[in-house]
C-alpha cells in the first residue's frame, strides 16, 4: 500500500511537470530551453524537499510533536497500561465496553497488531461486544496521534477527534453487545472452523505467519528480558515506535504536500470545501478501499486545508480521519480470512455506519459551514456582526480562509513563519470594528483575537504596541475596544491621513502591529513607499491588519489590494451578508474543552 501510495504521488508530479513545467510556470516543460525532462523533474523533486516550505521543512515543524507522542506510547508500553486494562474487560459486562473504547484511545497495543490482540482475547473468553471496541478504536488514535493532531489542526481538532474515536467504539461495542445475545454471534460460532491454528501467537514456532507476532524479538522486549532497568526498557520501547509512527507521520507530510501542489483544485473543493451533505457519505465509502493511517490524516488534512480556496467542510473531514483508518484493508483481509462472513459484516456495518452516524452528527451540532474549525481568531466567539462586505479571494499556500459564508470570503490570514514574516489578517468588512457594532455580538472578542493572535509571530521590539492608520478621517474602533486593548497591556495609537499624511519608515519602527483601514476610496490609496515600508515591516515579523470596505465594481478597484495583493489576498465587489455570522454552535463549552486538552497536551510535550 505505501509502495503504492508513492508511486501514485511520483506520477502524479512526473505528469505535472510534463504538462505544466516546473512549479509556478505556465509554459510546457518543452518550451524550456536546455533543461530536459528528466532535469526539470529532479528539479522539481528537490524543490518539493528542499524548499523553504518544503518537506523536511515541514518534518521539522512536526517534530517536537513526534517524539514526544514516540515518548508517551514508550512509557505505556513500558509499563504495560492497556494491557493491565485489558484484563478487567471481562469483569464489567456492558460497562466493558466503555473501559475498552478507552483503552483503545491510549493504545498502541503490543507489536501483535489490533486483529491479533481481538483473536487473542476473544479466544481467551473475552466477550465480543468489548474486543469489538478495541479492534474499532485503536486504529483511531493513539498518544502520537493526539500531539500530531494539536500541530497540525489544533485542539479543537484534537478534541472532536478523541470524542469521534471513543464514540465509535462504544457504538460499536453496544452493536455487538445486541447482536452477541443472538445466535451466531457466541465465541463458538464468530470463528471459521479450523482457521486459527492452536497455540501462543507469541511463540517463535507459531506455524501461521500471519498471526504470529514475533514480538519476543522486538528490541524492547529482548532489553526487557536482559535488564531489570526501567528506564532502558523505557528508552528501547520507544525506539521502536520511531518507525513504527515515523513512517506514517512520513507518508503523511509528503502525500499532503503532493496533493496540495500537484492535485487540482477542483478535485479537492469537489469533496472537501463545497458544502453537499452528500460529501461525508462519497468519502466515507471512497475510505473502504483507501489505505491511510491515523498518524497520516491530519497531515493530508492541513494541507488540503491550505489548498481550498474557501473553508474546510467539517463533516467531510472527520469522514476522513475515521472512516480512512478504521476500515484498512490488510486488517478486512484478515477479518474475512478467520472471522465468519456474519462477524465481518457486522464490523463492516459498525465502521461504516458509525462514521456516518458521528460526521452527519458533528456536522449538524457542533460544524458551522464556512468558518475554519479552531482558527485562533475565532477562539471563544460565538458571532459576530456581517451586513456589507467586500468578497476576499485567496491564492497561494501560505493563505487560509477563516470565514467564507455562502462560499464568498470575508476573513482570511497570512503566515510565513519559514521566511520569518509575520502573521496579517485581511477582513473585508469595517463595521466590525467600528464604534456602532463594539457591543454586537462577540466583536471585541474578535478583534482582541486578532490582537493576541499577531502579537505571536512578533519576535523582536517593540511588542504589544500597537498603530491603528485609518486612510479616512474616522477613528474606526470605539473607546470600549481600546480599553480592552489597554487592559491586555498593548499600547494603542490612532493615526490617520488628515493628522498623518504619510507612513514613514520611523513611525513603524515603534510598533510591532500595524492596523490598516481602507475606506474604498481609490484615490486614498497608499503610495508605492509605503507599501514597500508596510512589506519591510511585516518581513520583520511584525504583525498586520487590513481592512477594506465593500466597494462596487472589480478588484482593480480597491486600493487595499495594492498590499493585499503581495500576500496571495484581493478584495472585490460588494455582497450583504446576514445581521448576525454565526461562529460556534457550543462556543463557551466547546473552546473550554479545547483549551484543557491543548493545555494538557503543550504540558506532555514540554515534558
Amino acid at each position: 500500500m505505501l509502495i503504492g501510495m508513492t508511486v501514485a504521488s511520483i506520477a502524479l508530479i512526473a505528469w505535472h511537470v510534463w504538462v505544466h513545467g516546473l512549479s509556478g510556470h505556465a509554459l510546457p516543460s518543452a518550451n524550456v530551453p536546455g533543461d530536459s525532462f528528466p532535469t526539470l523533474f529532479g528539479k522539481e523533486i528537490w524543490d518539493l524537499l528542499f524548499n523553504k516550505h518544503g518537506i523536511f521543512s515541514e518534518l521539522g515543524d512536526v517534530l517536537p510533536y513526534f517524539l514526544a507522542g514516540v515518548l508517551l506510547a514508550g512509557y505505556l508500553r513500558t509499563f504495560k497500561v492497556a494491557v493491565k486494562l485489558q484484563s478487567s474487560l471481562r469483569k464489567y459486562g456492558i460497562a466493558s465496553v466503555f473501559l475498552a473504547s478507552f483503552v483503545g484511545i491510549i493504545t498502541p497495543l503490543c507489536a501483535c497488531g489490533t486483529l491479533t490482540t481481538a483473536i487473542s482475547l476473544l479466544m481467551a473468553g473475552i466477550p465480543l461486544a468489548p474486543v469489538m471496541s478495541l479492534m474499532v478504536t485503536s486504529p483511531l488514535l493513539s498518544p502520537s496521534t493526539y500531539l500530531l493532531t494539536l500541530n497540525d489542526l489544533g485542539p479543537e481538532w484534537t478534541v472532536i477527534r478523541t470524542i469521534s474515536a471513543y464514540s465509535m467504539g462504544v457504538f460499536a461495542g453496544l452493536v455487538a453487545h445486541y447482536m452477541s445475545k443472538r445466535a451466531g454471534f457466541t465465541k463458538n460460532d464468530i470463528f471459521i472452523e479450523g482457521a486459527i491454528t492452536r497455540g501462543d501467537f507469541h511463540d517463535d514456532d507459531y506455524p501461521d505467519e500471519r498471526l504470529r507476532c514475533n514480538c519476543r524479538r522486538n528490541f524492547g522486549n529482548r532489553v526487557a528480558v536482559n535488564t531489570g532497568n526501567k528506564f532502558l526498557v523505557f528508552l528501547a520501547k520507544s525506539s521502536e515506535m520511531l518507525w513504527v509512527v515515523g513512517k506514517y507521520v512520513l507518508v503523511g507530510v509528503v502525500v499532503g504536500a503532493v496533493v496540495e501542489r500537484y492535485l487540482p483544485t477542483e478535485w479537492i473543493y469537489r469533496f472537501f470545501g463545497r458544502k453537499d451533505p452528500l460529501n461525508i457519505l462519497w468519502i466515507t465509502l471512497a475510505s473502504v478501499p483507501m489505505f491511510l493511517h491515523q498518524v497520516s490524516a491530519s497531515s493530508i488534512l492541513s494541507h488540503i486545508k491550505s489548498a481550498l480556496d474557501g473553508t474546510l467542510d467539517g463533516g467531510a473531514a472527520l469522514a476522513f480521519m475515521i472512516g480512512g483508518p478504521v476500515t484498512a484493508v490488510p486488517t478486512m483481509v484478515l477479518f474475512w480470512t478467520f472471522f465468519r462472513k456474519r462477524v465481518f459484516v457486522l464490523y463492516m456495518f459498525v465502521c461504516l455506519s458509525g462514521t456516518l452516524l458521528i460526521a452527519y452528527s458533528f456536522q449538524t451540532l457542533v460544524f458551522v459551514p464556512g468558518v475554519d474549525l479552531g482558527n485562533p481568531l475565532m477562539k471563544g466567539v460565538g458571532s459576530i456582526s456581517g451586513g456589507p462586505s467586500a468578497i476576499i479571494h485567496k491564492s497561494g499556500t501560505n493563505t487560509r480562509m477563516v470565514m467564507d459564508p455562502n462560499g464568498k470570503g470575508v476573513i482570511a490570514t497570512y503566515t510565513n513563519d519559514v521566511d520569518g514574516h509575520g502573521a496579517i489578517v485581511f477582513d473585508a468588512s469595517p463595521a466590525r470594528f467600528s464604534t456602532a457594532f463594539e457591543n454586537s455580538y462577540d466583536n471585541r472578542k474578535y478583534i482582541l483575537n486578532i490582537a493576541g493572535w499577531l502579537e505571536q509571530s512578533v519576535n523582536s521590539q517593540p511588542q504589544k504596541r500597537i498603530l491603528i492608520y485609518t486612510l479616512t478621517d474616522k477613528t474606526p474602533l470605539g473607546d470600549t475596544v481600546l480599553a480592552e486593548l489597554a487592559k491586555e497591556g498593548y499600547t494603542v495609537k490612532e493615526a490617520s491621513r488628515i493628522d498623518t499624511p504619510k507612513i514613514t519608515e520611523r513611525l513603524l519602527s515603534e510598533y510591532s502591529q500595524l492596523w490598516l483601514f481602507f475606506d474604498g476610496r481609490r484615490t486614498n490609496g497608499l503610495s508605492e513607499d509605503e507599501l514597500q515600508l508596510i512589506s519591510n515591516h511585516n518581513s520583520k515579523s511584525k504583525g498586520t491588519l487590513v481592512v477594506a470596505s465593500p466597494l462596487p465594481g472589480t478588484a482593480a478597484g480597491q486600493p487595499a489590494n495594492q498590499l493585499s495583493a503581495r500576500y496571495g489576498i484581493s478584495f472585490s465587489g460588494s455582497m450583504e451578508n446576514e445581521q448576525k455570522l454565526k461562529v460556534s454552535v457550543a462556543s463557551n463549552i466547546f473552546n473550554s474543552a479545547s483549551e484543557l486538552l491543548g493545555a494538557f497536551l503543550k504540558k506532555v510535550n514540554k515534558a
